[in-house]
């Protein structure tokens, strides 16, 4: 069973969601449900007593999946990636079985990042950010797989793809994969701010621990585009 506190910012919701229609339970019932019950943290709003509920959790036996992103740190600008390093610190502190993945850029056919680019936006910096774009069917996998004990509970891990792209790359085969979308379509997601602050990844860990092999985002774009 998967339990859900808080009201969380994209794209924990959609990612979430995937899990539920591929069969996966989810609760929002305060307290674990059974042994190796699931317990989801992203960013967004806080439930009460927080500290409290994890301590719980950790005596109830539950395992700690937190979603984070990738440019995480103490001293990050964007005060929503501060928060989430907060958020990673305080679920590592209760010594349950933890999983923190820290999320790319996701793109896929419905990704609000590709909608948005395949609206021709203006691109900060002329396009000239790097990224590690990450396909969001291996982010939903990699919570399938997960949710299944197909892998181990410990650590954290980047999910990100193994090709760097500059943002103006990005779009440009964003508008290739299918016809221009209008002015405002999708959204930034993650904000451009926080684009800012990503680094270039590490997938490896991740991939080899998941026992996943991420595709060219070329081929996965072409399926999109058909």
């Amino acid at each position: 069973m998967i339990h859900t506190v808080g009201q969380w910012d994209p794209p924990i919701p959609r990612l979430i969601g995937a899990l539920a229609a591929g069969g996966h339970p989810v609760s929002a019932e305060a307290a674990p449900t059974a042994a190796g019950a699931i317990l989801v943290l992203g960013s967004g709003t806080p439930p009460p007593g927080l500290d409290d509920r994890l301590g719980r959790w950790r005596v109830a036996g539950g395992r700690i999946l937190v979603l984070s992103a990738l440019g995480v740190h103490p001293d990050a600008r964007a005060p929503r990636l501060r928060r989430l390093w907060q958020l990673e610190e305080r679920a590592r502190e209760t010594g349950a079985p933890l999983l923190t993945l820290r999320l790319g850029p996701l793109v896929g056919p419905r990704s609000p990042l590709w909608l948005r680019l395949r609206s021709a936006p203006r691109l900060p910096h002329a396009g000239r950010a790097l990224l590690n774009p990450l396909a969001e069917a291996d982010a939903i996998e990699t919570l399938k797989r997960a949710a299944q004990g197909h892998a181990e509970w410990r650590g954290w891990y980047e999910l990100a793809g193994r090709e760097v792209w500059s943002l103006a790359e990005l779009g440009e085969l964003a508008l290739r994969a299918g016809p221009r979308l209008p002015r405002g379509s999708g959204a930034w997601e993650p904000p451009l701010a926080e684009l800012d602050e990503h680094r270039l990844a590490e997938p490896d860990r991740w991939l080899s621990h998941f026992q996943l092999e991420a595709r060219p985002l070329i081929e996965r774009a072409a399926e999109w585009a058909a």
